[in-house]
Formats: structure tokens, sequence, C-alpha cells
């Protein structure tokens, strides 16, 4: 039983070792991909959620912008 456990363990850490790597500088610029950019991805976000906001929210009396209340434009 000991020996099915290390072995497990051994495999184990084997694979999960072989997935580091070293990477050129020259490789670096193929592995950075405009869609690994957070700081994009949530000022597309913030500004999704600020138009759904704003057509919900504009449904409602005293605020000045417009919108059908239901968020579905």
């Amino acid at each position: 039983m000991i020996s099915l456990c290390k072995r497990t363990v051994f495999a184990f850490s084997l694979f999960a070792l072989s997935g580091c790597t070293h990477v050129a500088p020259y490789q670096r610029e193929q592995l950075a991909k405009p869609t690994m950019d957070t700081q994009e991805r949530e000022e597309m976000r913030l500004q999704i959620y600020t138009h759904v906001y704003e057509a919900r929210e504009g449904g409602m009396p005293g605020t000045d912008r417009a919108g059908g209340g239901c968020g579905c434009n």
C-alpha cells in the first residue's frame, strides 16, 4: 500500500513539474495575448454594468438618465 502511495505521489509530482519551463524573451510576445490583459476586461465589464444600471435607474423619476427601466435595451 505504501509503495502504491509513493508511486502515485511521484507520478503526480512528475506530471506537475512537466508544466514548468523557461520562456525565452522572444517567445513571451506570443504568450502575452491581449485577452490576458485583465485591466482591459475590467474596463469593458464596468461599461456594460454601467449601461445596464443606467437603463434600469433611468426609468425612475428624479433622475436625468433616459431609459426604459427594464434594462433590455
